[in-house]
């Protein structure tokens, strides 16, 4: 039997001390964690602030369309209230019959103390609150019958006499108690007060 013979080449190497572990893979997906968190918030208030506008912009057309109603209660009261009353005695917060009286703001919307202003609640929790400001469009002074109609007021020249046709309908007058030629405008300005501090200006000329 031949011997066997070991040579250096032939032996088996001893294992290598293993590699110190350095973490590197720990690190790089913490940063990938936390960037993914990152995001999902990110998206999930991109998505909450895209709700809160739908609803704010939902309201603000809600409340430009409850606008229309303070405009027919302005209408209403320039019959019910203004002309018996006489065109040229102020009402408080509610009518004034020449233009000097308020002061408008950049945006042309009267100056006066909207908390003290009249209004009439709308919606199905009454969540909106219309309130209105009328204006005649005459210059002079307060307290003044104005006896000029035509020379210091703005008026609808040249429209035909005798207002509506129909029986026991308003008389458009300029706020006379008898029919007459060229009635008087006046500008109408709403505010409607809604859910979310929304808030919806309008204005509108009636010619009464």
């Amino acid at each position: 039997m031949n011997p066997i013979v070991l040579t250096a080449a032939s032996l088996p190497k001893a294992p290598g001390r293993p590699c110190r572990q350095r973490g590197i893979t720990l690190i790089i997906a913490l940063i990938a964690l936390v960037a993914l968190t990152m995001a999902g918030i990110a998206l999930v208030r991109s998505v909450d602030t895209g709700n809160v506008i739908s609803g704010n912009f939902a309201f603000r057309q809600a409340s430009l369309q409850a606008a229309d109603t303070g405009v027919e209660a302005a209408f209403n009261k320039l019959n019910t209230v203004i002309v018996p009353g006489g065109p040229d005695n102020a009402i408080a917060n509610q009518y004034y019959p020449v233009l000097n009286v308020i002061a408008l703001d950049a945006n042309g919307i009267p100056g006066v103390n909207w908390s003290s202003v009249p209004y009439t609640s709308l919606g199905s929790n009454n969540e909106y609150s219309v309130k209105y400001v009328i204006e005649r469009l005459c210059t002079g002074t307060p307290g003044v019958v104005i006896t000029d109609i035509v020379g210091s007021c703005v008026v609808d020249q040249g429209t035909a006499c005798g207002g509506s046709s129909k029986a026991n309908e308003p008389v458009f007058s300029g706020g006379s108690s008898s029919m007459s030629c060229n009635p008087v405008n006046y500008r109408v300005t709403v505010r409607v007060e809604g859910p979310r501090n929304t808030v919806a200006m309008s204005q509108a000329i009636i010619a009464f």
